[in-house]
């Protein structure tokens, strides 16, 4: 099995930040229950190194406080695939919705508002063998 090793920590020390771990075996919350992050029901994880493994979900979200032009959050969600590919994507997931939902998302999935909602959304869709487009 191929692990996936990432750093988990903001992009500027000065912002808030927070990171949750979803392995393979664990449940999703519904998108259309998730309004923020503490709906997603595994623990926060710690700053620092760790592994990733297939089927695994990363959650990130970072406060952009210090830019004035920018405020409010950006989210990030990085997912190893069942064939071992890593994928990471970053808030702005509306391209990705229409793909699942062009390939036949199940309506339940689709519902929900919101970047965390949407990144539960995606990790729903990736488990069932849905794609999505994705940057490196």
């Amino acid at each position: 099995m191929t692990s996936y090793s990432v750093v988990i920590k903001p992009m500027n020390s000065r912002c808030r930040h927070w990171a949750k771990i979803v392995r393979a075996g664990q449940e999703l919350p519904l998108p259309v229950f998730v309004q923020g992050a503490n709906d997603i029901q595994v623990p926060y994880a710690n700053c620092g190194d760790e592994e990733l493994f297939p089927g695994d979900a990363l959650f990130e979200g970072e406060e952009n406080h210090h830019r004035r032009t920018d405020l409010g959050w950006t989210y990030f969600i990085t997912i190893v695939t069942n064939d071992g590919e890593v994928l990471t994507l970053e808030s702005g997931f509306s391209t990705e919705k229409a793909a699942l939902k062009a390939q036949g998302m199940a309506p339940e999935l689709l519902k929900g508002s919101g970047d965390i909602a949407a990144m539960v959304r995606i990790a729903h869709g990736l488990r069932a063998g849905l794609s999505v487009t994705w940057s490196k």
